[in-house]
């Protein structure tokens, strides 16, 4: 009887623990990093002409991110609890598979998912000219626009290619302090 009360119990612990786990795997410092720059990034494209009174930046995830998803949110009301440059920052928390409310978003925000959720994701941003930035830089392969490149420094990583599908132009000072992505990842 004890047997089978530790087996289930451990069985528990590994199902539970195991998605826990993979719901964990956003640094707390790294979210601090994109809430500081997100807003900015859309200042620097001619983004920022889409709407004269706010910004919109939509956040898509899994259901499993969704708490990391609202972190992010968080932190990036606590930087900006007045907006930016006179522009209020409006923000949308939604699952990968209900995007189109982030449509007149200019930045959609991506939490890891699977390839074909992101390259939906990425399909849709070229679609209503809406610049996407991921979590991770990997994602860049798939066709997202902007990531961050984390090394010595804390560097934008763009990826031109997206950028020419939706017709978003970038500011000069921003292409000159980035990263490029190039097709072969160098």
């Amino acid at each position: 009887m004890l047997r089978i009360f530790f087996h289930s119990l451990l069985t528990l612990t590994l199902s539970f623990g195991s998605s826990t786990l993979y719901a964990s795997t956003y640094d707390d410092d790294v979210l601090d990093i994109y809430a500081k720059i997100i807003p900015r990034l859309i200042l620097m494209s001619n983004e920022k002409a889409k709407y004269n009174e706010r910004v919109e930046i939509c956040v898509l995830h899994d259901k499993m991110d969704e708490r990391s998803a609202l972190s992010l949110m968080e932190k990036i009301s606590a930087e900006y609890p007045s907006g930016i440059k006179n522009l209020k920052i409006k923000m949308m928390n939604t699952g990968y598979a209900n995007m189109d409310i982030c449509e007149n978003s200019q930045m959609l925000f991506l939490f890891n998912s699977s390839d074909s959720n992101i390259e939906k994701a990425t399909k849709f941003s070229n679609e209503h000219k809406v610049m996407s930035m991921s979590y991770d830089a990997k994602y860049l392969e798939n066709g997202v626009a902007l990531s961050l490149f984390l090394g010595r420094k804390v560097v934008p990583y763009i990826n031109m290619n997206s950028f020419r599908k939706t017709g978003i132009e970038l500011d000069n000072v921003l292409l000159r302090i980035s990263k490029i992505y190039t097709e072969d990842g160098k």
